[in-house]
């Protein structure tokens, strides 16, 4: 594919394929879940800040930034507006860019681990920016605030993102979480189901784990729809807040409840 013309990537080969086009070996997944992070952070930015920030990740130097810059900005910038339109749409066919059932477990495991870095260091990277920002005191009135619903979310990508750590040396994440996962990723299916019964009386068996795998691929999903809908989603917060419902219940009575 030729990304000189500023194709969109649209899964994880294309966009690995572009990361050889600037000359960079960084993972697809976790750039990827970096955009979708800073996407459910709320961050919105215009095709240059995307590049500067896809770049920043990806941790290149100066000079490829240079290099690459316009090429990043056209890819990077219509892979955000491409990916928030995924988001928001009522389908629900969001899905994480990850490898094809070709590759690996272990390869596959690794990379669902790398999506959750990069998403919780995208959506960090978001609440940074928005402190930044001239109008703090008002970016902070139309966000909304951390749901009990979306801390249980981020905590349990949290839990996915270190399932492999420990023998990567990877550094340990800033979310507060006190289930113990243990050293197999797969094993994380465990705390995943809701009735307690994990997944894996059959560790070794390759059909078991790759059932597990399947199912925190879309515990993931659901998890990630989840935070960008009561988090991130700041266009259909803010269409909320204005609607005539909304006006009506602020400015219908003097303590603004409805009669």
């Amino acid at each position: 594919m030729n990304y000189s013309e500023g194709l969109t990537p649209q899964n994880f080969d294309e966009l690995a394929d572009w990361l050889l086009t600037v000359s960079s070996q960084f993972s697809p997944a976790e750039l990827h879940g970096a955009i979708i992070g800073a996407l459910s952070g709320t961050m919105r930015l215009s095709d240059e800040k995307w590049a500067q920030f896809g770049l920043a990740v990806m941790g290149v130097p100066i000079e490829t930034m240079q290099q690459f810059g316009d090429l990043a900005a056209s890819v990077l910038g219509s892979l955000a507006r491409d990916q928030l339109a995924v988001l928001i749409d009522d389908d629900l066919a969001f899905q994480p860019f990850l490898p094809d059932d070709d590759e690996t477990i272990e390869d596959r495991t690794d990379a669902l681990s790398q999506w959750c870095r990069g998403f919780l260091g995208g959506f960090a990277e978001a609440q940074a920016y928005l402190q930044k920002q001239p109008s703090q005191e008002q970016a902070a009135a139309n966000t909304p605030s951390f749901s009990e619903t979306v801390q249980e979310a981020i905590g349990d990508l949290s839990a996915i993102a270190q399932a492999v750590v420990e023998d990567e040396g990877y550094p340990a994440n800033n979310y507060d979480d006190d289930r113990d996962i243990g050293d197999d990723p797969l094993a994380i299916e465990s705390f995943l189901n809701e009735d307690g019964e994990a997944f894996g009386q059959e560790a070794g068996d390759a059909q078991a784990a790759e059932k597990n795998y399947m199912e925190i691929i879309e515990y993931l999903r659901l998890a990630t729809m989840t935070i960008f809908t009561e988090y991130g989603w700041i266009e259909i917060h803010h269409q909320q807040e204005s609607s005539p419902a909304a006006l009506s219940a602020q400015s219908g009575s003097p303590n603004g409840t409805l009669h």
